[in-house]
């Protein structure tokens, strides 16, 4: 058996769980999903296949879609998917389906997985990143994927239903059950590329480590300052506002969406340094 793991990860969260689904399944290749959407088309060889991404925004991440618009899945015999959100609820995989329909292909096991929050935009709770609550996610982030590289190991099907921490607003509610999956996915991107405005404050310091975390390459240094280019598209990963040393990366956002950047904790994966996540490009 060949498989092959296809990961994205903006502040570490995913690129934990790839490395401990490897653990669990040593003759598995992780390989970048940013770094294959350089190419016209992706050609994939394994039987095996696995993608590791976390929530967006109800649904897959910018580079995920765009994988899948590229990727040759025709040697797939059993494709794995794993999700990692907040807590919140997540409709990744029937996009994901919907997409893999296209080559005639299909989910055969799926998993959500809760990590800590990592989006700096919302409200943070009370207790939401205690080392408490981040040492309990651990524990039962580690016993799901015991069960789960058990089903891929023997090609069984696995489709873990999705549990949620927190209830969508009534409004997303009806957003979400009037607009079909496609379109959800292309409000959000729109709403990132459009709504959402980056900006480094008085703290920042010139380190240059948001350009080199920032995967989309979005980012460049001019007189040791950060400048978000017009002409490239954001992939909403949260890795420059999460990995800046001085919390000095500030969003500024137009209706609908709030912004609590100034006064809202930052969070990466504990095991994940900046140069893990620069490394994705």
């Amino acid at each position: 058996m060949s498989v092959e793991i296809y990961y994205y990860s903006g502040t570490g969260n995913s690129l934990c769980v790839a490395r401990e689904i490897q653990k669990r399944i040593p003759e598995a290749t992780l390989t970048s999903i940013v770094r294959l959407l350089r190419n016209e088309t992706i050609t994939i060889s394994a039987d095996t296949v696995g993608f590791v991404f976390p929530n967006f925004c109800l649904t897959i991440p910018i580079p995920v879609h765009d994988f899948l618009e590229k990727a040759d899945l025709s040697s797939a015999q059993y494709i794995f998917a794993v999700c990692t959100r907040g807590g919140s609820l997540s409709e990744a995989f029937i996009y994901m389906n919907e997409m893999l329909q296209r080559q005639h292909k299909k989910l055969d096991a799926q998993l959500d997985i809760n990590m800590p929050w990592n989006n700096p935009m919302t409200d943070n709770l009370p207790g939401l990143n205690s080392e408490e609550k981040t040492r309990y996610l651990e524990s039962v982030m580690q016993g799901k994927l015991d069960l789960f590289c058990k089903a891929i190991l023997d090609r069984e099907v696995y489709l873990h239903e999705t549990e949620t921490d927190y209830e969508l607003s009534f409004g997303m509610k009806v957003f979400d059950l009037l607009i079909s999956k496609d379109l959800n996915y292309k409000s959000h991107r729109y709403m990132y590329q459009n709504l959402v405005h980056f900006y480094a404050d008085e703290k920042c310091q010139g380190c240059g480590t948001c350009e080199q975390v920032c995967l989309s390459e979005k980012i460049s240094m001019i007189d040791k300052k950060p400048t978000w280019k017009n002409n490239v598209k954001c992939y909403a990963c949260f890795a420059c506002i999460n990995y800046c040393p001085r919390k000095a990366i500030q969003i500024q956002s137009k209706f609908p969406i709030r912004s609590n950047t100034d006064v809202n904790d930052r969070y990466h994966h504990k095991s994940v340094p900046f140069k893990d996540i620069a490394k994705q490009r």
